[in-house]
């Protein structure tokens, strides 16, 4: 177990980081001394990736669950809990509301419109997760302190009306994905090798995009471009959509593996 000012010189690479990592490590703090749950505002998957290094270096990985609303949450908020709770709770319980956005069937708007037009009404990034935006409108999660306020004033984007309500997070509306499916050969089963086949990616790009943050893999960000895949994992790769390994195939005379998969637009 590493101590705070440990921590913030392992993983600080700027003020940025530092000032995250503090405020997170503030949270824990927190919780441990009075025993009642807390949380961060959400998190970018490098920005994730970073708080579950810290929280694995503070021995706080059983008391730490990460939520976005849904189980392939893309933004996510720390979720700090007691022993007295179980992580099913600890979510149950999350400061999140789910919003639903209705725009007129004639209209249409991007998922740059909504966030665009939250911006415009000051709220911070960080207090918005992930927008998914569906052939009625958009589901949004947000922090709970905001709902109230949104639900006042959020009434336009992208110059079109919307209507917002709260609805339940059970009945989260996504569009349906077109998927196609795809098969190829790789040197081997890592990580970058894979995204690249998958994506229609160069190998240094893939490495770069996991150099970055950019890459998930089952839902996580993974660092690693050596990382080895499996059959039914599924990667992320930010602004090139989703995808999933459906089977491995043989192995060719050169020894390349061949892979099958599925993947869906951003």
């Amino acid at each position: 177990m590493k101590t705070r000012p440990e921590i913030l010189r392992a993983l600080a690479s700027d003020e940025t980081d530092r000032l995250l990592l503090a405020q997170l490590l503030d949270r824990l703090e927190t919780c441990r001394e009075r025993s009642y749950p807390t949380s961060t505002r959400f998190l970018d998957p490098r920005e994730r990736a970073l708080a579950e290094e810290a929280v694995r270096l503070s021995g706080a990985s059983s008391e730490c669950v990460f939520w976005g609303g849904y189980d392939e949450a893309e933004r996510t908020a720390a979720l700090f809990f007691p022993d007295y709770l179980t992580p099913e709770a600890a979510v149950s319980d999350a400061p999140l509301a789910l919003l639903r956005a209705e725009k007129s069937p004639a209209d249409t708007l991007a998922h740059r419109d909504y966030l665009g037009a939250l911006m415009g009404l000051q709220i911070e990034r960080s207090m918005v997760g992930d927008i998914l935006v569906h052939e009625g409108g958009a589901d949004l999660f947000v922090l709970r302190e905001v709902a109230d306020f949104l639900l006042l004033h959020f009434d336009r984007a992208g110059r079109k009306r919307i209507a917002l309500s709260e609805v339940p997070p059970e009945t989260l509306r996504r569009a349906a994905a077109a998927e196609i499916e795809g098969e190829g050969s790789v040197a081997s089963l890592r990580l970058d090798s894979v995204a690249a086949l998958v994506f229609g990616l160069s190998r240094a790009q893939a490495q770069e995009q996991v150099a970055h943050g950019q890459v998930l893999l089952n839902s996580r960000v993974c660092l690693r471009p050596d990382h080895e895949v499996a059959a039914g994992d599924r990667i992320t790769v930010r602004g090139k959509g989703r995808a999933r390994l459906t089977g491995l195939g043989g192995v060719s005379r050169k020894g390349r593996q061949f892979v099958r998969f599925t993947r869906s637009a951003p």
